[in-house]
């Protein structure tokens, strides 16, 4: 055991500090002290005893525990303040350790990116993190060389970058070695560039770009390009052509783009390859070794999309178009070309070795030969044709770059023995002194021959040799290819019969330039005959021709076209050497008889030579010493020899003209000078300013005249006075001045080099001297940038324009002679004498030139100059000109010079720079921000950064210093203002992209630094509280400023250290902190030190505080939120009140929380320390503050639960109860514009989802709020500005027009109403009147002729799992139209899918309640109908159409009705009814239906129990009212059909299946009433209803007889007979014998006839079971115990109607009813005529009453206890005195799929889903005799076993339902009632599900 005593005492480490998890620790038990590991994880490490450490991992810091030491890897570290707060820091190399991070960050998005399907992302996110791997392992082996090292961290870094841009994260700054930058060290500045430059540069290709520079400078003369050469290699791997003899391959690079014909496409040296029939090298060396390089190409090359490498073949044999010849002939064949562009500008990491087959094309006329390739090329093709597929060039091409020295080291494998190397035929970009070439080319291009004395034209072969001046041919002096031995003698191909043939044949001459004097080129044309004879053997040329390549002046020939004489060969055999050989129009030409006449040769020569010359001139005056009596001409025509010939030159022309200033310098020096200017000014030209470079070399190393800088200081102080000549008086010429002025710098170059060297001998002779002639040179300059040019002087303009650019190069060269104080001085006064607005742009570069100069760099010539930079910033800077950009780098560089310099050495420039730019930064700042829109956001980033790089100089030293430098109160105030102002902006701004967080992690925490600096001078200076004499007081809007900033600065984005990534959070932390902490702590500090100033901010600074409160950090909350505490207090204290805090608040916390701000926590913590704080505080009223916090609390609850349901899925469709929460609290509150801002959000998602109704009431809101007035209104949604009369109108209208869209027209007639009286007393708008009468009118219409679906309610209980505005409540629905409950069921199933429903109504137990799980309780309910609503309906005579009285059945109702039956005591066999009592439950909403929901809740519970008389009472009354409607109906339409009142009739008279009112017979027996004392009071009422029936029906039969048809006439007069026996047995006249007692006593009545109708009753309705069960079963029933919800057996068709008959006890109208009916249902019988048990009977969902799908909703329900009244409190009933009952639900899905269940067994052990022994009535299923009217209301249970499904359909009706048979009294036909079956209903949008369920017919059940 670790720390035990075997073991030892815990002890520090003293090594061991550092170490990586090699292994994954996790403890048995996971709790303290023992620390979870896992594999990679990084510890630091505290303590350590017996083979255990303890310390934490640096994942989480704070966890600290426990380890053992054998997991840990330990690694070297630095540790830095030992103890408790020590800091570890790696050894390791810093890349390294970022790619440890970047690993760990990224598995986990490349496992997301896995589950997420990103298949392409995810892969090259895998190589990406192998390639980081491999490269880790190579870094941490310790064996790669440093420059291999360097280059390998550069590509890590590009390898990490470019996966951080794949994924999105941040940029990370990188130094020029590819390591990460450190941003506190590296300043702002610095790494704003770094991050532009990352941004701009995509690829990254090298880490150099990012090193710190400052801009380029523009100078006269550019710098060198950074140029980079380029190199092509080619492997020849096999020829495959169908040949057969010998051949040879040449490649050479092509430009196609080159269109002009006269010009050679090819670019460069031809690479040969000779190979045997057997297509193999003739060397046999050279197999496999044929390699090559084609050099020196530049930029032009490879931006060349034209460039193809093209290969030629030539056939070598003695075959000639089938004949054969004597000797072997060179033939053309074919020819291929390859497009290399592609190859050349590949990635460095793509530059991989490509292997290609060239197509080889041919062509059968040899005359297009030389057209081949461009046929190949263009898209046409219209000269050659392919061989056949699989032949060709088989090679391989690979680009390769850097120079060729290094190239080669670099790939040794490629450049073995026999690799060539072939260049351009020209020079390169850049001819560099030392660079020494002589190569000639010469190209055989065309001909054209006459065919003499021949039939057919010749075969031409140009033989070429090189003659000496012997006129011997020299020997092996022609080099036919690269990579061939030279010859003596070339041969050109032959073609065949052809009298023009085209050669291009390109051949390199081996001669040096001292052969090239002396030496020709001979041409012998030669016809190749294929006839064989003895001539063959001694066969001469047709003709001759030759070519001297140097010219008699010693220069060589132009490189150019040239056509040579064709002489004769035999008269010109001797005498060749002495004609000419060019054709020369301004030569004479030769005799015509050695001239072969018809014969034209052309060829070209290209002579790429750095010793010979092709001008004249340019040779005179290198070989100046040789022409010296012409040397004024030769002097005076440099200037006009072509540049391209000079820089081939350049450093003899040099030499040449300093040697003739040294040598002859008084008498020519002015013409030199005029040259040198000339030579140096052609560098400035853009198409030789690569040669820069070669003077730079020349000037260092060959300049060797030692004596002319006296001369060369002397003409240019000359040409700086001439300058300053405005007037006139110049003798110079403007176009010298200006040249002159542009070489300058090279000039001073070489001025002070040539004093340089004269030191070297003179040591030090004449110094002082020359400094002064340099002084006065410079004194020169200064005074020309003071000049006042007239509008009409360009030459001093250009001349100090170009004076600004030259000057800042020559700075080095001065101080080589001058003083740094002293050329400090100068170039300060050079600043001075010129004005801030003239020539901008140049000076502009100048100051941007200076500041990374030398004289920057030290102190005493950077004080001196400092001030002339800044005047000149500060005045571009604060006007926005178009120097902008350019001053702020400048000031950028300037800041980063002093970032880098030591604190103490640079405070004065600091200070300087502070007085004369901050302000000019901030105003300018701000002026940014307002022109925004019409600058460009790198502007404004770039300003931002120049700002926060000065502030992060700003010490509090420093700023002490500031601040003293401001002698009026109001500038202080004015700068701390403006301060604030810029910083809140900064950080409200998106100025830089979002991956730019290290750069924004840096300025934020310069503001924090800077904002806690001024913080200190608002306490000290602008609050007033102790100092009395200060003159600066409190200053509240400086202080708003102050908090406005700190809100902004905590609550910004980039700042949110939980949307981070764990490592990226880590890293931010370490070297931050959370500076949003810090900021608060600042920001509530202040507020406490405001004392008694913080009412002032009260209300206003609530939101700002309330904002920084729901950041989601503890120690932020911590710390604020007893700030609204203390504002509580001050508002109590002086408005006694908290209303205005109130209402900010509400505000504030709506539009913060709907925004995606605060959480549960938020809302526990706040109310937790505001409860206590008030509870504590002594002089609070505890209940205005308890009040003011509850409120706080319940709103974040319904804010929260607003935002769950809009951000889950699952709960999106209840999001309008949460609006509907909100805007009962907005009401409460008083918040009369949020609440009508929700109001229209309820409107509009009532409208998508097509809650027309629902949507017209929410509206209706609103425009009760209105009044009819003038006042404005804002727009609101589709609303425009308008009054409140309008508006209120429109409302109206479109309420209107809602409640008819959902048919809820008696609401529209009342809103109609409401228009109609503004219009009558008003507006008296008679037009508008009309059209609303006309609606009302066609409303009332609609009332009594459209056909409206009558709404079903249904109970809903949430139970566990669900949202809080859900959980654990109860309430009752509105469904859609046409809507069941088993539809209902399956909405709710769809919303809730996780869901499960319960199998009873019990209310469930704490278990349930608290559990995570979803549970639902549903079942049907039916409305009671409002009592003052019905009343007017009830007048005496008065008689309603039923359509009006039918609709407030439904609507206008808040409370509802749910029944469940049970038996007291023993059930009776016989008669069912005698122990049968309702328990009835009443729900009150909290609204009425329809409103703004479809849905409300449960707001009061009520219970009663109806005893068995009561029951009956019941059931008689619902006949009364049945037959009521039927007369009623029929006696206001005669026409109509009679069948629903003769069946209904029929079946209350004979109700031959269960005896009819003699069931009732028992309640007035004497053994029945001592059982059942308590029913005693009600037989007096059971016995009027009963009577009162009799009445109906007397009244029922006559209207039958008026009515009756002749068909109907046998069952009238049957139901006359049964008429009389029934009034006999029941009347007021029959056997009870005590009409008016009020005290009823038991009587007998008269015996019914002697029927078989108890036989049939007992058949249907009894069962056998066990008697003993059902009585314990019972009696526990009886004695309140919750029991089982029954089965739903089937049942017997009845005549009456449950939905009436189970509807709560409420006084219904007597004759004027007009309660609806119960549609006639078909009934299924059995032989017998009976409906058949265990078969239900089927009803459509358009007719099952609402009450019939109430009573059945579940299987079995509880039985009722005894009477008694429960209200609940939130909907949940409040049963405590039943014990709740084990729970038993399963989810939605499986009981879909499954149409039985198992419920839980009852008290006596038997399942619940078990039937009891007798005939126990069940609610909710017809079966038992119904003893009024001769239906069953209450069926028998089914035969055990028999299970059905928890939610019946509506075939499962509670309504006894009107049957075709049924028995009783009168019931042998089977009467009927309800109304005439209605037209099927249109088709339901609802959720079905693939089956439907529960079943409607017999065959699915």
């Amino acid at each position: 055991m670790p720390g035990s005593e075997e073991s030892g005492r815990w002890r520090p480490t003293r090594q061991a500090k550092y170490g990586v998890v090699v292994y994954p620790y996790v403890p048995e038990k996971a709790c303290y002290p023992f620390l979870k590991l896992q594999f990679g994880d990084v510890v630091q490490i505290l303590e350590e005893s017996g083979g255990w450490y303890r310390g934490f991992s640096l994942r989480e810091k704070l966890s600290k525990g426990i380890f053992p030491a054998s997991h840990i890897r330990l690694k070297e570290c630095t540790v830095e303040n030992s103890g408790p707060d020590e800091m570890v820091i790696p050894k390791e190399d810093p890349i390294v350790q970022e790619i440890a991070d970047v690993l760990r960050e990224w598995s986990i998005t490349w496992k997301r990116l896995y589950a997420e399907g990103k298949k392409k992302l995810f892969q090259e996110l895998s190589q990406l993190l192998r390639d980081l791997l491999d490269k880790r392992r190579q870094i941490l082996s310790r064996t790669l060389p440093r420059d291999e090292l360097k280059e390998l961290k550069q590509f890590v870094g590009s390898k990490i970058d470019h996966g951080n841009r794949l994924l999105g994260m941040d940029i990370v700054p990188r130094d020029e070695s590819g390591a990460p930058i450190n941003p506190k060290s590296a300043g702002i500045v610095h790494l704003y560039r770094v991050m532009k430059n990352c941004s701009q540069n995509q690829s990254h290709e090298g880490a150099a770009r990012n090193r710190r520079s400052y801009i380029p400078v523009n100078i006269g003369i550019q710098p060198e390009r950074n140029r980079v050469e380029h190199h092509l290699f080619l492997k020849f791997s096999a020829l495959a052509l169908p040949i057969n003899e010998p051949c040879e391959l040449l490649f050479f690079l092509y430009d196609y783009s080159s269109r002009d014909s006269r010009n050679s496409k090819v670019i460069s040296e031809r690479y040969m390859i000779s190979l045997t029939q057997h297509c193999l090298p003739h060397d046999p060396e050279k197999i496999n070794q044929c390699f090559a390089v084609f050099t020196d190409l530049d930029a032009s090359d490879l931006q060349n999309k034209d460039l193809y490498l093209a290969c030629q073949v030539i056939k070598v044999g003695n075959d000639l178009e089938g004949r054969k010849t004597v000797t072997a002939l060179r033939k053309p064949h074919g020819a291929a070309a390859y497009p290399v562009h592609e190859i050349l500008t590949s990635k460095q990491s793509e530059q991989e070795e490509k292997d290609i087959q060239l197509e080889v094309y041919m062509t059968d006329r040899v005359v297009d030969y030389h057209k081949l390739l461009d046929s190949i090329i263009s898209p046409t093709k219209t000269i050659g044709t392919p061989t056949e597929r699989g032949t060709g060039v088989f090679i391989v091409l690979k680009a390769l770059s850097g120079p060729l020295a290094k190239v080669k080291e670099e790939n040794p494998l490629l450049f073995r023995k026999f690799t060539a190397e072939c260049y351009k035929l020209g020079f390169s970009e850049i001819i560099r002194p030392y660079d020494v070439r002589h190569d000639v080319y010469l190209t055989l291009l065309r001909g054209l021959f006459n065919k003499g004395a021949k039939r057919a034209d010749k075969n031409v072969q140009v033989a070429t040799e090189v003659l000496d001046t012997d006129d011997q041919t020299i020997p092996n002096c022609i080099i036919p290819g690269i990579g061939e031995s030279p010859v003596s003698t070339y041969y050109s191909l032959v073609h065949y019969h052809l009298a023009n043939p085209t050669f291009m044949e390109t051949i390199k001459l081996a001669i040096t330039p001292e052969m090239m004097k002396t030496c020709r080129v001979k041409f012998s044309l030669y016809h190749k005959s294929t006839e064989i004879s003895s001539k063959i053997s001694r066969m001469e040329p047709f003709a001759v021709a030759h070519l001297r390549l140097m010219k008699q002046d010693d220069t060589t020939i132009e490189d150019k076209e040239h056509e040579v004489y064709v002489y004769k060969f035999k008269e010109t055999k001797a005498i060749l050497k002495s004609l000419p050989t060019v054709v020369d129009p301004s030569a004479p030409t030769p005799s015509s008889e050695l001239l072969s006449l018809r014969d034209n040769f052309y060829i070209k020569t290209r002579i790429c030579s750095t010793k010979l010359t092709q001008n004249a001139d340019l040779h005179a005056l290198l070989h100046w010493q040789n022409n010296i009596s012409r040397l004024p001409s030769v002097l005076s025509k440099v200037i006009k020899v072509p540049g391209d010939e000079i820089v081939k030159f350049l450093a003899d022309t040099f030499n040449a003209l300093f040697d003739i200033m040294s040598q002859k310098g008084d008498e020519y020096g002015d013409l030199v000078f005029e040259a040198l200017v000339f030579i140096i000014g052609l560098l400035a030209v853009e198409r030789f300013e690569n040669f820069r470079p070669v003077l730079d070399t020349y000037c260092n190393s060959l300049f060797k005249a030692n004596s002319v800088h006296m001369q060369l200081v002397a003409k240019m102080k000359a040409v700086f006075e001439q300058v300053m000549l405005v007037d006139g008086t110049r003798t110079m010429k403007g176009e010298t001045v200006q040249k002159t002025v542009k070489a300058a710098e090279f000039l001073i170059k070489f001025i002070i080099r040539s004093r340089t060297l004269y030191d070297q001998t003179a040591r030090g002779k004449g110094n002082e001297e020359f400094r002064r002639s340099v002084i006065e040179l410079l004194r020169r300059m200064c005074d020309m940038m003071k000049l006042e040019c007239p509008e009409n002087e360009l030459i001093a303009p250009r001349a100090q324009a170009q004076t600004l650019q030259f000057f800042p190069a020559t700075f080095p060269l001065f101080l080589s002679v001058l003083s740094v104080k002293a050329l400090g001085d100068i170039v300060a006064e050079f600043l001075s004498n010129l004005k801030e607005t003239k020539l901008k742009i140049y000076k502009s570069v100048f100051v941007a030139a200076v500041i990374p100069s030398e004289l920057f760099k030290h102190k005493e010539s950077r004080v001196v100059i400092l001030p002339a930079v800044l005047r000149h910033l500060s005045y571009h800077i604060s006007n926005l000109d178009e120097q902008l950009e350019k001053s702020l780098d400048a000031l950028g560089s300037v800041l980063l010079l002093l970032h880098d310099q030591e604190p103490e050495s640079v405070d004065e420039e600091v200070n300087l720079v502070v007085q004369s730019m901050l302000h000019v930064l901030l105003d300018s700042f701000t002026v940014i921000l307002k022109k925004r829109d019409t600058k460009s956001p790198i502007a404004t980033g770039h300003c931002v950064a120049v700002l926060m790089s000065l502030l992060e100089l700003m010490t509090p030293r420093r700023l002490q210093v500031f601040r003293q430098n401001f002698t009026i109160a109001g500038d202080l105030e004015s700068f701390i203002t403006t301060t604030f102002s810029a910083f809140g902006e900064l950080v409200d701004l998106k100025l830089y992209p979002s991956d730019w967080t290290t750069l924004k992690l840096q300025q934020n925490y310069v503001v924090l630094r800077t904002t806690t600096q001024l913080s200190q001078i608002l306490v000290e200076d602008f609050l007033g509280l102790n100092d009395s004499d200060s003159a600066i007081f409190f200053n509240p809007y400086l202080w708003e400023k102050f908090f406005h900033l700190a809100v902004a600065f905590t609550c910004q984005e980039s700042l949110q250290l939980e949307v981070m990534s764990e490592v990226h959070r880590n890293k931010v932390l370490d070297s931050y902190g959370d500076m949003r902490v810090a900021m608060n702590t600042l920001m509530i500090s202040k507020w406490r030190d405001l004392g008694v100033y913080q009412s002032r901010y009260i209300p206003n600074i609530i939101g700002p505080f309330l904002k920084v409160s729901l950041i989601p950090q503890s120690a932020i909350r911590r710390t604020t939120i007893p700030v609204f505490f203390d504002m509580m207090e001050i508002e109590l204290k002086y408005r006694k009140s908290l209303h205005l805090m109130e209402k900010e608040m509400i505000d504030k916390l709506d539009l913060f929380i709907s925004g995606g701000k605060g959480d549960t926590a938020y809302r526990n913590t706040l109310y937790h320390m505001l409860s206590e704080r008030c509870k504590s505080h002594p002089q609070m009223e505890r209940e205005v503050g308890m009040a003011f916090v509850d409120s706080l609390a319940e709103l974040l609850r319904r804010l929260l639960d607003y935002r769950a349901v809009q951000q889950d899925e699952e709960y999106k469709d209840l999001q309008m109860h949460v609006m509907f929460n909100l805007l009962n609290f907005y009401k409460e509150m008083g918040r009369e514009e949020i609440y009508i801002r929700y109001i229209y959000r309820l409107a509009q998602l009532h409208k998508e989802k097509g809650n027309f109704v629902e949507a017209g009431f929410t509206l209706l809101l609103h425009a009760q709020l209105l009044q009819w007035a003038s006042s404005k209104q804002k727009q609101e949604g589709e609303y425009p500005e308008q009054s409140s009369s309008d508006r209120k109108e429109a409302l109206y209208h479109d309420v209107v027009e809602y409640f008819d869209k959902g048919k809820l027209w008696e609401c529209g007639i009342e809103q109609c109403k409401e228009i109609i009286v503004q219009h009558e007393t008003v507006t008296f708008n008679y037009e508008k009147l009309s059209e609303i009468h006309q609606t009302i009118s066609r409303f009332y219409l609609n009332i009594l002729n459209e056909i409206r679906a009558e709404p079903e309610y249904f109970r809903v209980g949430f139970y566990g799992g669900f949202p809080s505005f859900w959980k654990n409540k109860v309430f009752i629905f509105r469904g859609l139209e046409y809507e069941k409950l088993s539809d209902f069921n399956s909405r709710l199933a769809f919303q809730f899918p996780n869901a499960k429903f319960m199998k009873t109504l019990e209310t469930p137990g704490l278990d349930i309640m608290e559990s995570n799980e979803q549970n639902i309780q549903s079942c049907s309910v039916d409305p009671i109908p409002e009592k003052d609503t019905m009343t007017k309906f009830q007048a005496p005579g008065r008689v309603v159409v039923e359509q009006i009285v039918r609709f407030y059945h439904k609507n206008h109702v808040r409370r509802f009705l749910l029944k469940r039956p049970f038996h007291r005591g023993t059930k009776d066999k016989g008669n069912e009814y005698k122990t049968l009592c309702v328990e009835c439950t009443e729900y009150t909403t909290q609204y009425r239906f329809p409103g703004i929901l479809r849905w409300f809740e449960v707001v009061d519970t009520s219970v009663r129990v109806l005893n068995p008389v009561e029951n009956g009472i019941e059931l008689v009354m619902d006949n009364i009212n049945q037959l009521k409607t039927l007369i009623n109906r029929v006696s206001s339409n005669p026409t109509q059909s009679t069948s629903p009142l003769t069946m209904k009739l029929n079946g209350t008279l004979d109700a031959a299946v269960n005896g009819g009112l003699s069931k009732f017979e028992d309640f007035f027996t004497e053994l029945y009433l001592e059982q059942f004392p308590e029913c005693r009071s009600h037989l007096t009422k059971l016995k009027q209803c009963m009577e009162e029936l009799c009445k109906i029906l007397e009244e029922g039969v006559l209207l039958h007889t008026k009515v009756c048809p002749d068909s109907m006439r046998a069952l009238h007069t049957r139901m006359e007979s049964l008429l009389e026996d029934y009034q006999l047995k029941y009347g007021s006249k029959g056997g009870t014998g005590a009409g008016g007692s009020s005290d009823y006593d038991p009587v007998t009545f008269v015996p019914s006839p002697p029927e078989n109708n108890k036989k049939r009753h007992s058949s249907l309705t009894q069962r056998p079971t066990k008697q003993g069960k059902d009585e314990r079963s019972q009696q526990a029933q009886y004695n309140g115990s919750p029991d089982r919800i029954y089965d739903s057996p089937s049942g017997i068709g009845s005549s009456s109607s449950m939905e009436r008959r189970l509807r709560a006890s409420t006084e219904l109208p007597k004759f004027a009813d007009s309660s609806p009916l119960p549609p006639k249902l078909p009934m299924k019988r059995n032989k017998s005529g009976t409906q058949m048990l265990g078969t239900p009977p089927t009803v459509p969902p358009h007719r099952a009453s609402p009450a019939a799908l109430s009573q059945v909703s579940l299987a079995e329900q509880p039985p009722a206890p005894p009477l008694r009244k429960v209200h609940t409190v939130g909907s949940v009933e409040d049963n405590s005195s039943l014990p709740p009952p084990p729970p038993r639900s399963t989810s939605v899905r499986n009981r879909l799929s499954n149409s039985s269940y198992d419920s839980r067994e009852s008290l006596d052990g038997s399942p619940a889903g078990t039937p009891q022994n007798g005939n126990t009535p069940v609610m909710g299923h017809r079966g038992a005799a119904d003893p009024v009217g001769g239906g069953a209301h209450f069926p028998s249970p089914s035969p055990r076993g028999t299970q059905h499904q928890l939610t019946p359909s509506p075939t499962h009706a509670v309504t006894a339902v009107s049957g075709d048979g049924g028995g009783g009294a009168g019931g042998g036909g089977g009467g009927g009632d309800g109304d005439p079956p209605p037209p099927p209903p249109p088709p339901k949008k609802s959720h079905k599900l693939s089956r439907p369920w529960p079943p409607t017919d017999e065959s699915q059940a």
